[in-house]
C-alpha cells in the first residue's frame, strides 16, 4: 500500500517537474499546475499517515470489506487508461477547480484524522473534532468531490463507469467502517445520532464554535 502510493507521488512529482520545465504561466497552466501539486500533497500525506498509523482495535471480518476497501480505493487508478477527450477551456477550468478545492478538503480531512487513517475497514481511535463535526466521513465527501472535477475534465461514458463504481464500493466501504466503529467506540452511537453520515445539516456547519 505504501510502496502503491509512493509511487503515484513520484509520478505526480514528475508530471510537476515536466509542467515547470515547459512552463506557459497562463491562469489556465497555474490552476493545471495546482491540480497536480494539490493530488502530489494528498498522495504524500497518505503515505505519511499509512506508515505512522495506530494499530487497528478491530477490524472488520470477512472477505467482502476488504474487496469493497480496495475496490473503492483503487478503481479510480484504472482512469489513466481512459482516452482524454478536449473540453471546453471554460470547462478545463471548472474541472480544475474543481478537483483543486476537493484534493485541499481531503488534505484537510487526512489532518484531522492523522493516524487514525486506514484502507480497509478498521477501528484506530475515534476522531469527532474539526470536518469530523460536520459529517462522520468527510474525506469520502472531499474524494467525490475530486471524482467530479475528474469528469467534468474528461466526460466520458467510460469515466462515468468507472466514477460511479468507486462510489459504490466507497459507501459499501464506509458502511463496513460505521459497524466496525460501533462495535469498537460505544460513544459512536451517540455521535452518529448527532452528525449526519454525509451530507452536512445547518447546525453542524458551525463546528468552529
Amino acid at each position: 500500500m505504501t510502496l502503491y502510493f509512493t509511487f503515484c507521488a513520484t509520478l505526480k512529482a514528475e508530471t510537476f517537474l515536466v509542467a515547470l520545465a515547459g512552463a506557459e504561466w497562463t491562469v489556465a497552466w497555474i490552476i493545471d499546475l495546482t491540480a497536480d501539486v494539490a493530488a502530489a500533497g494528498f498522495l504524500v500525506l497518505i503515505v505519511g499517515m499509512t506508515v505512522a498509523r495506530l494499530p487497528p482495535l478491530g477490524t472488520a471480518q470477512g472477505i467482502e470489506p476488504r474487496i469493497s476497501a480496495l475496490i473503492g480505493c483503487f478503481a479510480t487508478a484504472t482512469l489513466i487508461a481512459v482516452p482524454r477527450i478536449q473540453a471546453a477551456p471554460q470547462i478545463e477550468f471548472v474541472a480544475d477547480l474543481t478537483t483543486i478545492v476537493g484534493f485541499a478538503l481531503c488534505i484537510l480531512c487526512l489532518g484531522w484524522l492523522g493516524r487514525s487513517f486506514s484502507i480497509t475497514a478498521q477501528a484506530r481511535r475515534l476522531v469527532t473534532a474539526g470536518p469530523y463535526q460536520i459529517v462522520r466521513h468527510p474525506l469520502y465527501v472531499c474524494e467525490a468531490i475530486v471524482l467530479l472535477g475528474i469528469l467534468l475534465g474528461n466526460a466520458t461514458w467510460a469515466t462515468v463507469a468507472i466514477c460511479a463504481i468507486a462510489l459504490a464500493f466507497q459507501y459499501r466501504r464506509l458502511v463496513n467502517e460505521e459497524r466496525v466503529l460501533r462495535a469498537v467506540f460505544p460513544e459512536y452511537n451517540a455521535y452518529g445520532q448527532t452528525t449526519p453520515m454525509l451530507i452536512p445539516s445547518l447546525s453542524s456547519l458551525y463546528w468552529w464554535q
